[in-house]
């Protein structure tokens, strides 16, 4: 997910229970050639979640937003927003001519924290304020989850912002007869509230994306393109986060994900923008990763 601007989401990572399916539901085959030919599999703007570089954007936000524009980066979504002021932060980008779709920021339960939200979002220039956490055990938590989301996106609708969701695992949880992702994408708004992806969290909840495009068409506006390794080598248990030290996360084109599969359904799924997306970046330094990952999708041809 994408990464969360707020402690949750380093909690969550850090073993909070959820739920992770097996990975036998979806196949995941991915041809090693051709890739020179047919039509190019994302013809758009190409963007970086900042939390794949947090460790360089936290040291120096300006020269790290300056590599990722070097490396062909056009989008970006951006975290900690908060962090810098938002004139500085808007010539920063300007500079780097980079274009910040969105950014994510942490779970409120009130009005007036979405409405601090929303004018800091406006100030800084976004388009799309994403929420990339939420949990509840409970079929009316998570139906009062989709009531604080709608109250969202009505506040971001009147700034001229667009509301969305990132999931990870415990959407996916059963919730009696149903999941707390269909809960909350079932009682939210769709022109309110519109659904961030994370195809690997998606994916490793034994989940399959097109299922989900099918069924959300046309709300999957932002999608986080986020690998998963081919050998994992830690079978999980299916109520609980992986542990602490294991890292599922590869470079986009050198796991196990077929991401023509899923751009095949971009049009249906209804996908503006796209943001590469690395937890946690294994033994490259955080840039080379990105820029691994900016080449494969770079030259991925549609078959």
């Amino acid at each position: 997910m994408s990464p969360l601007a707020s402690p949750n989401r380093r909690q969550f990572l850090q073993g909070s229970a959820a739920l992770a399916g097996g990975l036998g539901l979806f196949p995941f085959s991915r041809p090693a050639a051709g890739q020179a030919q047919g039509r190019p599999a994302w013809p758009h703007p190409i963007g970086l979640q900042i939390y794949t570089v947090r460790n360089d954007y936290a040291r120096d936000p300006l020269g790290t937003l300056r590599q990722v524009e070097r490396i062909g980066y056009r989008e970006v979504e951006l975290i900690d927003v908060d962090k810098i002021p938002a004139p500085r932060l808007r010539q920063y980008l300007a500079q780097t001519h980079l274009h910040a779709v969105g950014g994510h920021f942490g779970y409120g339960e009130t009005a007036a924290h979405w409405q601090k939200i929303a004018d800091l979002a406006r100030r800084v220039g976004l388009q799309y304020v994403v929420c990339p956490f939420a949990n509840a055990s409970t079929e009316s938590g998570w139906k009062k989850i989709a009531d604080n989301f709608n109250q969202a996106g009505r506040i971001c609708h009147r700034a001229g912002l667009q509301f969305a969701y990132h999931n990870h695992l415990q959407e996916f949880r059963p919730v009696g007869h149903s999941t707390g992702y269909a809960l909350l994408a079932g009682n939210t708004d769709p022109s309110l509230v519109q659904l961030e992806m994370d195809v690997f969290w998606l994916v490793y909840a034994g989940q399959d994306p097109i299922t989900y495009f099918h069924r959300y068409a046309g709300r999957y506006t932002l999608l986080h393109i986020k690998d998963m390794k081919k050998k994992l080598g830690y079978r999980w248990n299916p109520r609980q986060f992986p542990p602490r030290g294991h890292d599922p996360f590869t470079e986009v084109g050198r796991g196990r994900i077929d991401w023509r599969r899923i751009f095949a359904h971009t049009q249906l799924a209804g996908t503006k923008h796209i943001f590469v997306e690395q937890d946690e970046p294994g033994h490259l330094p955080e840039m080379q990763a990105a820029a691994i990952s900016y080449r494969y999708l770079k030259h991925l041809r549609m078959g």
